[in-house]
């Protein structure tokens, strides 16, 4: 498991469930529908500065989520800082 330090969350992206509507639409289209702005994330893992309880969902910019590829394993890592808010579960 990477261990984050410098204020850095190990997050993982929670994914939308989306629904067939049997409409067809350009794949250019569903890219440009497809980004948003801001994600939601869940806490695995935070560095030893971080106060945030682990497995809380967190509210963060999507364009801020790094993804780092170590030995063919993906991480996804923000800034603690880059945290707008989080759901209480």
């Amino acid at each position: 498991m990477l261990i984050p330090m410098n204020r850095h969350l190990v997050v993982e992206p929670i994914i939308e469930q989306k629904k067939e509507s049997g409409v067809l639409v350009p794949e250019e289209y569903l890219a440009q529908a497809d980004h948003k702005d801001h994600a939601l994330v869940k806490l695995i893992k935070a560095s030893a500065e971080c106060e945030l309880p682990l497995g809380v969902n967190l509210v963060v910019p999507s364009h801020l989520v790094e993804k780092v590829d170590i030995f063919g394993k993906i991480h996804h890592v923000v800034l603690e800082n880059h945290v707008i808010g989080f759901f209480d579960n």
